[in-house]
């Protein structure tokens, strides 16, 4: 009979710390010539001088050697879990780097006279000492410079309200029509998840949100389920679930889907005719995929009066939001795949900051394209379909105490509910000489979020024992059979 093997523990997720980047070099190795390989095929198919049938033939075999690379590549981190840790704080050493010499730079332009105008004086500050914060600060700073980074105003728009007649509303000019099918309130936490799924291909400009009114009077709750990054491009769109928004939660900021959610639930509270004065009072359930997760967190880890939204539950899946400290008062459960790199990205390790529920799954790995498959939304939902089920059966401890806690939140038999459905979308700014500083500038004015710090540095010594104990457990064994062969002298005598 084969003996089935034991559960991993992924000790380089734990402990990062105590991997050398050497043995981050030596698992991505193999794949760097291939990838040189590709890289050189693809520049020859940009040689105007060759013929192009040539050229198309080089253009062909590099995507083709680009996708085998990216195959090749997913299959190593998926089957190394931890590998994402180390990538993330190898950049982010490097970046701590960085602006330790752009740090020295600009303490030499100040010494000298040459900051005419006083900003490098005032830029010196604000910028990082911690690596992670370095590198998003970067990115966000040159994204901005270039002016690939350029998100402006937020808008939401209602897309299907339960209790208007007709119930989809007439699209924006310039909006396409929502597709949107499941539009009945949730019945069980997997339902919020399976929204998800299907938000994804509503073909809005921007992410539509499902909020779900639950209840009347002091027994009113909302409930939403917020997608994750929707524009995987560097640059900004009108969809603001992009990388501007990702970089902007991670430092702090106020973030474009931050402001279009808060929004969007103020729009759906009015239209139920829920006074002003109650909106940071009204509990919520936040249920968010990838950066939904972060949105939802960063929301919580505010006071209520301050975020606008007064959230109390959460349940994140595949979001990276273990720098995010939450309020104790708010429920929250968090899954994750082993395999899943996308909640690594910001490069904490696997610990909870705070009282949250962590909840994991190994993955077995699929043909193609596993990254994707451990990420995605719908295998996050098959994951909190059996974490339901898991819970029936075994009904106590912290997990299914959490768990019934966030359904709780959901409809009654006979409760009345009522199911709308919001579109966000922003403005693009025109970039401007100022917009660069502007960003730096605005470092300073975060709210009172305050990232989680775990250790980053490699600890290049391995603690041992001192020599005086290993001096006493070499002499004990030798002790004990002295002892023993002189009691037997002395019976004996």
């Amino acid at each position: 009979m084969k003996r089935r093997p034991r559960r991993r523990y992924h000790a380089i997720r734990r402990v990062p710390q105590a991997y050398p980047g050497l043995y981050l070099r030596l698992k991505v190795a193999p794949v760097l010539p291939a990838l040189a390989a590709t890289v050189a095929v693809g520049a020859l198919a940009e040689i105007s001088a060759l013929p192009e049938d040539v050229r198309s033939r080089a253009r062909s075999l590099s995507d083709d050697m680009g996708t085998a690379i990216s195959e090749k590549s997913q299959r190593i981190f998926f089957d190394t879990p931890g590998l994402d840790t180390l990538l993330i704080r190898s950049l982010s050493h490097v970046a701590r780097r960085t602006a330790t010499v752009g740090r020295a730079w600009a303490r030499t332009v100040v010494a000298i006279g040459a900051d005419r105008d006083g900003r490098m004086a005032r830029m010196l500050p604000l910028i990082p000492r911690r690596g992670y914060d370095a590198l998003m600060t970067g990115i966000l700073t040159i994204g901005t410079a270039v002016g690939a980074l350029r998100g402006g105003e937020v808008h939401v728009a209602l897309l299907r309200d339960s209790d208007a007649d007709p119930a989809f509303q007439e699209p924006l000019p310039g909006h396409p029509e929502a597709q949107i099918r499941r539009v009945d309130a949730p019945a069980l936490l997997s339902d919020m998840c399976a929204d998800i799924d299907e938000l994804y291909w509503s073909r809005t400009i921007g992410p539509a949100v499902k909020i779900t009114r639950v209840g009347d009077g002091e027994a009113r709750r909302w409930l939403l389920s917020l997608v994750g990054t929707e524009s995987m491009t560097w640059r900004s769109t009108n969809n603001p679930a992009d990388a501007e928004t990702n970089i902007r939660l991670m430092l702090g900021l106020e973030s474009a889907m931050s402001v279009g959610v808060v929004r969007a639930l103020h729009a759906a509270m009015e239209r139920d005719g829920v006074p002003t004065e109650r909106w940071p009072r009204e509990p919520v359930l936040i249920c968010g995929h990838s950066q939904g997760g972060i949105v939802a967190a960063a929301l919580a880890s505010v006071p209520p009066h301050e975020a606008g939204v007064n959230v109390a539950g959460i349940l994140s899946t595949g979001g990276p939001n273990r720098r995010i400290r939450v309020r104790p008062d708010v429920v929250t459960v968090s899954v994750y795949h082993d395999q899943d790199v996308m909640p690594s990205l910001d490069g904490s390790p696997d610990r909870a900051p705070d009282r949250r529920v962590t909840v994991g799954r190994s993955l077995v790995r699929p043909r193609t394209r596993p990254l994707y498959y451990a990420h995605s939304s719908s295998t996050h939902t098959e994951t909190v379909r059996l974490l339901e089920r898991k819970v029936r059966v075994t009904p106590w401890g912290r997990l299914a105490s959490a768990m019934a806690a966030l359904q709780d939140f959901l409809p009654t038999a006979g409760e009345p509910t009522r199911v709308m459905h919001y579109e966000i979308w922003q403005d693009i700014l025109t970039p401007t000489p100022e917009s660069t500083w502007d960003t730096v500038a605005a470092l300073e004015r975060g709210g009172s979020y305050e990232p989680i710090t775990y250790p980053i540095d490699y600890a290049v010594t391995a603690p041992r024992l001192p020599r005086i104990a290993q001096a006493r457990r070499r002499a004990a064994l030798p002790a004990r059979i002295f002892t023993a062969l002189s009691s037997l002298r002395k019976d004996r005598s």
